[in-house]
């Protein structure tokens, strides 16, 4: 009950015009990364999906999206590098869209809904799934054998989470929700405007897991493979799961550093500040359910304690 009601108070709050006067007169800490994964169509069902959180539906991002536009500051990637290369400010507001892994639903259904209201995004995409045209590992694994076999193997060694890998690989059909983009929708991508493609790994594995030779390949390889998609440089990269010094470590910062990455995002929980390193900035994980309200709210307060 006392959930409802705090819900509700903020839908009242964000109809009477609250939070949107509140955050047009604020001035963030930092950019406001926001980290998304794949989106779910409002007709599809719940509970079809595994992982079904890291979906958000449609209707939720639009209304997303319709916030930010009235209320924050959208920037992208290339207005970051530019304030940092020129040492000018941002804006009040800034917010960065971001999107993991690569699901083909950031095309289908994110895509549409950014250019509706110019809201700039960086997809970090994972090779080796749009190459195979397979699920990602987690889908594929979640499927097989539930969700709580995935977050062991992200505890086993490398080359054990190799070998379920390839036992439990599926094919994904192009009408699956949980498909990867292909790799023209990547170009596609690519070329819009205000969408920069970044790299997320070749097969997005745990990489505190893997050998220092192991992640240069990863790491490496990912970038060589989305460049050729894209016809452009690939300057930006985000640590699979992202916890630092659990999901990735020092060893890590330094081969991207190597690949010539010049921003790089984790999971950690905050404003992405300029007393962050380049290669390590945070981000806010935004998961289904999470209404224009809730984020209001989270961008006007809760993020700030």
């Amino acid at each position: 009950m006392r959930t409802l009601l705090t819900r509700e108070a903020k839908r009242t709050l964000l109809c009477a015009g609250y939070y949107a006067r509140r955050l047009r007169a604020d001035r963030f800490p930092g950019v406001a990364v926001l980290c998304y994964h794949g989106v779910r169509d409002d007709r599809w069902a719940a509970g079809t999906m595994v992982f079904e959180d890291l979906h958000v539906r449609a209707g939720e991002l639009e209304a997303h999206c319709r916030l930010l536009r009235e209320t924050c500051q959208p920037i992208s990637l290339t207005d970051w590098r530019t304030a940092l290369r020129n040492g000018s400010s941002l804006p009040a507001r800034p917010v960065l869209v971001t999107f993991d892994d690569g699901y083909r639903t950031v095309f289908t259904l994110a895509r549409p809904l950014l250019q509706r209201y110019g809201i700039p995004a960086a997809v970090f995409v994972c090779s080796q799934p749009v190459e195979r045209r397979r699920l990602f590992w987690h889908d594929a694994v979640a499927q097989a054998c539930g969700e709580p076999e995935v977050q062991r193997l992200k505890a086993a060694p490398f080359n054990q989470w190799q070998t379920s890998c390839e036992q439990y690989a599926r094919e994904a059909a192009g009408d699956d929700p949980h498909a990867p983009l292909t790799a023209a929708e990547v170009r596609a991508l690519a070329a819009t405007a205000g969408i920069e493609i970044g790299a997320h790994t070749v097969a997005h594995p745990i990489l505190a897991r893997a050998s220092r030779a192991e992640q240069r390949e990863q790491i490496q390889r990912n970038k060589t493979v989305l460049e050729q998609w894209t016809g452009g440089a690939v300057t930006a990269f985000a640590y699979p799961n992202g916890r630092p010094e659990v999901d990735y470590t020092k060893d890590t910062v330094e081969l991207v550093k190597e690949s010539g990455f010049a921003l790089a995002f984790t999971t950690r929980h905050g404003f992405a500040g300029t007393a962050e390193p380049a290669l390590e900035h945070s981000r806010f994980l935004m998961l289904a359910g999470i209404s224009a309200a809730e984020l209001a709210h989270r961008l006007c307060h809760s993020w700030r304690r």
